[in-house]
């Protein structure tokens, strides 16, 4: 089996006009150099070089093997070049993972922002609010919410998220602005959850960690049920501030108790492995952290 490195020996050696001249070119001892060709011309069963003190030139076979050769490394460059370029050029399927509501969100913006950048590249978004596969679903990359679950995955914090109160301008109209929390219990609520008796929002104020009391209208184990009746004018709801945000900043919706809010958490971006990222995987990194940093698009404030 012909080593291909002494190929590109052989190759630059007689480009040079020396062992000298080719060694010093490929930073490499003349005696290695020597070494390698020699080495090739016993594999081959044949002299490639004549070699004397003062000369060294092609034999005729040398000649037509140098040819043969040179063609080959080109090629072989060409498809270097086409791997590196691909490898820095984000092409095929991207495959994401996320919850219904931030999917329809600023994700959405970054999906539109990824394909105008990239023309060679494709998404599909897999948006669903159950805890979804990485491994069996082939996802590239997942974003999720809330406490992550050990695993052999990385996981990139994006941007902390609470859950917010709000309401429809319309409902506030109809109902009135509450002046404080027990005045939430004089609302309707719209609730994430299964049930309608019972209803709490476990809270953060400026006294720390409080308990409403709610008098629950409608209750929804979808978050996206929740967004839509909160629009709707139904009542006042909880959300993740990334879904809000969009509202709220859309005027669709408006903030109600602003010193309240759910414990800080955080979303996340998780992917497999930081070890051998694809490039469609990187490129769309890198537009999530242009998009957030110094802060996420969907805060509003403390």
């Amino acid at each position: 089996m012909v080593d291909l490195n002494a190929l590109a020996v052989f190759a630059r050696v007689v480009e040079a006009g020396s062992f000298t001249g080719g060694a010093k070119a490929l930073g490499l001892p003349k005696g290695s150099v020597s070494r390698k060709i020699s080495t090739l011309e016993a594999d081959l069963g044949v002299r490639l070089l004549h070699r004397t003190t003062r000369k060294l030139s092609l034999t005729e076979v040398g000649r037509a093997y140098y040819e043969q050769c040179r063609r080959g490394l080109v090629e072989l460059e060409a498809a270097n070049r086409l791997v590196g370029e691909s490898r820095a050029a984000p092409m095929g399927i991207l495959r994401i993972s996320a919850p219904i509501e931030f999917g329809s969100g600023v994700l959405g913006d970054w999906v539109e922002l990824y394909l105008r950048r990239h023309d060679q590249a494709k998404v599909e978004l897999v948006l669903s609010d159950r805890r979804v596969d990485l491994i069996e679903e082939r996802i590239d990359l997942a974003f999720r919410t809330g406490k992550l679950q050990d695993s052999s995955f990385i996981a990139r914090k994006i941007g902390p998220t609470r859950r917010v109160i709000c309401a429809s301008p319309d409902y506030l109209r109809r109902r009135g602005q509450p002046g404080c929390l027990s005045a939430l219990q004089d609302h309707d609520a719209i609730v994430h959850g299964t049930s309608v008796e019972g209803a709490q929002w476990r809270l953060r104020g400026p006294k720390g960690d409080v308990t409403a009391s709610l008098k629950a209208r409608a209750a929804g184990d979808s978050m996206g049920f929740v967004r839509r009746a909160a629009l709707s004018g139904l009542g006042i709801a909880l959300l993740p501030e990334a879904i809000a945000a969009v509202e709220i900043k859309a005027g669709r919706l408006k903030p109600v108790l602003q010193d309240y809010a759910t414990e800080g958490q955080g979303i996340y971006a998780v992917y497999p492995s930081s070890r051998q990222l694809s490039s469609a995987v990187r490129a769309f990194l890198d537009i999530v952290v242009e998009q957030t940093d110094p802060e996420a698009p969907w805060r509003l404030g403390e």
